[in-house]
């Protein structure tokens, strides 16, 4: 059903009880049918307004029996996969298109439960795993678990979505969980992530999966309170057994010597393409030289993983696995990806707006942008189309930022504006659309935007718009399109842009592409603001005075 429809057609959205919008009658005076029909409609808005399922919504007892019954029937029908062989772990990567190289490659696990009488998995751990409707495995959770409980590092590189973060959290708990050492041994698994945002989803699944492990885990996000606990000698880093981080905060507290990374058995790199791309590649490498544990276990994990970066890898660690799902720059295939020409940069915005007469901008939906700037600029047109937008951009502070994440993830906001700060990592389960409002500046920055849709095996769209400045970027954008199967998302004349050579795009990565300044506001109406706005300050002034 059209949310936009939905919203416009005198629904309350009160949750108060006895609140009604009919005001000709006197309260209590609706009849059983009459109340049973709002109560409906009220609890139909609230599911549809509810994109990413965070609230509880009520359901006749009739129906809960029968999903009940489908799915213990659905349960008893899924029969549990065997890998006990070569052969049969063969047509496993065969079914999900794997690539694993390296010497003595173990065989996948098949089920969770498969890791019972494998890996002797903590029975706690598989109980956590199921409670939180963790059922089955994914594939490259049955390639990296089996892998890293086996000791081994390992390169892993699957699409956005694939449930990378739990590939490497169960490994490392039941690792950990089963270490025969003694209390306040000092931090044993680190994690590592380029950002906040994604560092704090990262901890927050890991203490879905280590309920109960209170006495035998000690987890922490290395947040800024923490750090200075640490730095003060308030609290000891002993006490801790795994840490989640961002590289530039931990290397602070290193070089204060307030926390000691020589204990370090696993470490854990998400988002590696990033970590070891410049700008953090020093601050990584900067880390590892502290993890100085002698028989370290090295883990690195992201949706694309360039051969520069995998030389690296190899360089860093002792026989590594290495492990592909799909192709190591192709989008998830739930993802129905579309190149759009605009012509110039009011083209783009009439081109959302087009989408919203023809039904097609369907929340919740994540718009990119290349910059700061330009997303601020985005918010402010939308705004004043009266689309409930807001923005989210490294000049916001990370309390800003978490609250207006929530407010999406609840459904209060329908389309939230970013930079590349938000492509990396976090989970939206719910997002429809993704709309890259610029032309990402590489091939890796526009599978991870994209990838905050298809998540999970649901469905997504990702639109990208682009102009004729564009036309160096577009190319790496539609080899990406051909490597995921979707050819029929743009025309043919597109492939005949421009190519790039190893020196153009160096150069795209660190020069943005000069855009002209959002707006479709006539220049009448500027000028009327910013006499307003100057007639403001005037007056701010002239009451200062007295």
């Amino acid at each position: 059903m059209d949310i936009f429809r939905i919203l416009t057609r005198g629904a309350s959205l009160n949750k108060k009880k006895n609140v009604t919008t009919d005001h000709t009658l006197p309260k209590n005076t609706k009849n059983s049918h009459e109340k049973h029909k709002e109560e409906t409609l009220h609890n139909q808005v609230e599911r549809e307004t509810d994109f990413f399922h965070t609230r509880k919504h009520s359901k006749p007892e009739e129906e809960n029996k029968q999903e009940t019954t489908e799915e213990k029937e659905d349960e008893d029908e899924t029969p549990l996969l065997e890998i006990n062989s070569e052969e049969d772990a063969q047509k496993f990567r065969k079914s999900h298109k794997s690539k694993v190289t390296g010497d003595d490659i173990p065989l996948p696990i098949g089920s969770f439960q498969d890791m019972i009488g494998r890996f002797n998995i903590d029975k706690k751990l598989l109980t956590n795993l199921l409670a939180a409707e963790f059922v089955e495995p994914t594939a490259i959770q049955c390639e990296s678990i089996a892998i890293s409980l086996s000791n081994r590092d390992l390169i892993a590189c699957a699409p956005t979505g694939s449930g990378k973060t739990l590939a490497f959290l169960i490994p490392l708990i039941q690792k950990i969980i089963t270490e025969p050492v003694g209390k306040n041994h000092g931090i044993r698994g680190l994690i590592i992530s380029p950002t906040n945002e994604l560092a704090h989803q990262i901890f927050n699944q890991l203490e879905a999966i280590t309920k109960g492990y209170s006495k035998r885990l000690n987890c922490a996000i290395l947040s800024k309170q923490l750090a200075n606990k640490l730095n003060n000698k308030i609290i000891n880093s002993s006490k801790y057994d795994i840490i989640v981080t961002t590289p530039l905060r931990l290397i602070d507290i290193v070089h204060n010597q307030a926390i000691d990374l020589s204990k370090v058995s696993n470490l854990i790199i998400d988002e590696a393409d990033k970590l070891f791309d410049h700008g953090f590649a020093e601050q990584t490498d900067e880390i590892l030289t502290h993890c100085t544990f002698p028989h370290i276990q090295k883990s690195m994990f992201s949706a694309t993983i360039p051969s520069g970066v995998e030389e690296m890898a190899h360089s860093i660690m002792k026989d590594p696995i290495r492990v592909i799902i799909g192709h190591k720059e192709a989008a998830n295939v739930t993802i129905d990806q579309k190149l759009v020409f605009t012509g110039n940069e009011q083209g783009k915005l009439l081109a959302i707006r087009q989408m919203i007469q023809q039904g097609q901008f369907k929340p919740p939906i994540i718009i990119f942008l290349q910059s700061i700037t330009r997303a601020k600029a985005l918010f402010h047109e939308l705004l004043y189309d009266r689309l409930n937008v807001d923005v989210i951009h490294a000049e916001r502070t990370p309390k800003q930022r978490e609250e207006v994440i929530n407010r999406f993830k609840s459904g209060d906001i329908w389309v939230l504006i970013t930079t590349d700060v938000l492509a990396r990592g976090v989970d939206f389960k719910g997002v429809n659309m993704v709309i890259n409002y610029d032309v990402p500046q590489t091939a890796q920055a526009y599978v991870h935007r994209i990838g905050r849709t298809g998540r999970g095996g649901k469905t997504g769209t990702a639109v990208t718009f682009f102009t004729k400045e564009d036309d160096q970027l577009v190319k790496p954008i539609i080899n990406v399109m051909k490597q995921s199967g979707c050819e029929s998302g743009y025309s043919e004349w597109m492939e005949d842009m421009g190519k790039l050579s190893k020196k153009d795009k160096q150069k795209l990565k660190t020069h943005e592409v000069t855009r002209k300044q959002i707006s479709t506001v006539p220049k009448v109406m500027k000028q009327k603001r910013k006499q307003r706005q100057q007639m403001i300050e005037a007056s701010k002034k002239e009451k200062a005075r007295y």
